[in-house]
């Protein structure tokens, strides 16, 4: 009996408060809905960032292999593997590319053979990785006075007889340009023909990069060299944007908050305009126990129904966000940039969650509260004002 009652304060049609409940609903899936988009949003935005980090510049793991190493038989090993996508190896070296206007690239210099820079996804823009020239980056050609097909000066560093290191100088030419969507990338790294790059410098470490398993690469490299995966390689990147994360859930739970009060006030109104009939059901017979676990109930079957809605119009609002964008577009005949984006927008059961328990537990336990502090009115002193 009690749950009929809860309900018929709910949504009833014979409710003479079903509009307000109607309201506060309909703010509870505004509500779920901006805070599970903005979730995914920011999620979606570090999600592709490292994305981009492990496809172009840490790979899944990178492995030092150790000095008398048999290289081919590790990545012959590493390929046949079915857990792991591709292995190559290469080398990289500190670099200084500096040419007669003045524009510099203080990074690296990364030395793929062709065989296995044409199954990578970096992109070539001009030249042909067979040409045993210097290959910058786009964003570093747009920013500077480098150019297609100029000579530049590549400093390196190479062990000396007498000092660890000396530096090496010679004449070369961007015989090409590459692009990755990581304009830090582009701007550090520069690309060359793996031999050419061995002659000048003999010394330097063989690497493996290698797309798979990190569990299954560990394994099968251990008695070869030291393996970090993309975390390790950007540990300081990866705290910074964990903390980013965290801060972001904070910065939403203070949002929710400003929801939550202003639901609380609503729930709290909501509750008085029932006063008549909490003290009707008193003069009934009803407890004060049994009428505050009704419209305790009452105000749960609200919440609910709002954060479920609200979750399931965000489902679909993720899942299909694209063509929502390319209607807004044409709505507004503008293309807006923040909706632009290319960021994967996929709906969580985790994230949703996040949003949804808090909210339901907190307007139950407002509406307890909301109740209990009503009930403390006289009965016939609600009714004589009514």
């Amino acid at each position: 009996m009690i749950y009929k009652i809860a309900f018929r304060y709910a949504f009833s049609p014979k409710n003479r408060h079903k509009l307000t409940s109607i309201r506060i609903a309909i703010g509870l899936i505004f509500a779920s809905l901006a805070l599970n988009v903005i979730l995914a949003f920011m999620i979606g935005l570090q999600d592709k960032r490292f994305s981009l980090i492990r496809e172009f510049s840490s790979y899944d793991a990178i492995i030092e292999v150790n000095e008398n190493a048999d290289v081919e038989k590790l990545l012959s090993q590493l390929n046949n593997d079915t857990d792991i996508k591709f292995a190559f190896e290469f080398i990289e070296v500190p670099t200084i590319i500096r040419n007669d206007d003045s524009s510099q690239l203080f990074g690296k210099i990364r030395g793929f053979k062709q065989s296995d820079f044409e199954k990578l996804s970096y992109s070539l823009i001009k030249g042909d990785f067979s040409q045993s020239g210097v290959f910058l980056g786009f964003s570093k050609i747009l920013t500077s006075t480098f150019d297609y097909l100029k000579p530049v000066d590549l400093t390196i560093l190479k062990k000396g007889k007498t000092v660890t290191v000396v530096p090496l100088q010679t004449e070369q030419t961007v015989e090409g340009v590459y692009y990755t969507p990581l304009s830090d990338f582009n701007n550090y790294y520069a690309f060359m023909d793996y031999d050419t790059l061995r002659e000048w410098a003999p010394y330097a470490q063989s690497q493996i990069g290698v797309y798979g398993d990190v569990n299954k690469i560990k394994d099968i490299a251990a008695p070869y060299g030291t393996v970090s995966s993309w975390i390790d390689q950007n540990e300081s990147l990866y705290a910074a944007m964990k903390l980013e994360q965290y801060l972001m859930y904070f910065t939403l739970s203070l949002l929710s908050l400003i929801v939550l009060f202003q639901l609380y006030n609503s729930t709290l109104n909501l509750i008085k305009t029932k006063s008549a009939e909490i003290a009707m059901l008193r003069a009934l017979g009803i407890t004060k126990k049994q009428t505050q676990q009704i419209f305790s109930i009452s105000s749960l079957i609200v919440s609910l129904t709002g954060i479920i809605l609200g979750t399931t119009v965000s489902f679909f609002a993720l899942k299909y966000s694209t063509k929502i964008i390319s209607l807004l577009n044409k709505i507004t005949n503008y293309s807006i940039p923040m909706l632009n984006l290319s960021v994967d927008l996929s709906f969580s059961i985790r994230n949703a969650s996040l949003v949804a328990i808090p909210l339901i537990l907190i307007t139950y336990i407002m509406s307890r509260v909301a109740i209990k502090k009503l009930l403390k009115t006289n009965n016939m002193e609600i009714l004589l004002n009514e």
